[in-house]
């Protein structure tokens, strides 16, 4: 099975499918884009930009930018402020973390299984919280 081993195997230009299953809004949400993953003195940029379809509302552009940095066998991935977000461990076909932001609980579930294409779903609970978002990655 081929599986990403290196920071430098997420590096290129990726295009994107999500899906978020808001159950709180009780709507789904779907959005492509592109993720740009590129090189920076110590890890990759993830810069992403999307056109969100909600329901009922018209069409719209969101952004979201990360920091990746090798962390032993495993990515650090922090915002795009520095702050740590969480882990992704590689080498394996399925990597799982948990994000704690009071009062709200993030867990990931990264797949690998069909690299290059990957996809990560994210499921968040809260006490204003309750969704599910999947997003699927091509390199281009």
């Amino acid at each position: 099975m081929n599986l990403p081993k290196n920071l430098s195997d997420f590096e290129g230009n990726w295009s994107l499918n999500r899906t978020i299953r808001d159950a709180q809004a009780g709507q789904v949400v779907q959005a492509d884009g592109l993720a740009v993953l590129r090189p920076t003195e110590d890890g990759l940029i993830y810069d992403e930009e999307v056109t969100l379809r909600v329901p009922g509302q018209a069409e719209m552009k969101g952004t979201r930018k990360y920091l990746w940095h090798k962390a032993g066998r495993a990515i650090a991935i922090h915002f795009d402020d520095g702050r740590y977000f969480h882990q992704l461990e590689l080498g394996q076909a399925h990597a799982s973390d948990h994000h704690d932001c009071p009062p709200d609980s993030y867990d990931a579930v990264y797949d690998f299984s069909a690299w290059p294409v990957w996809s990560v779903r994210w499921i968040v609970s809260g006490p204003r919280k309750s969704y599910e978002m999947s997003t699927e990655y091509r390199l281009r």
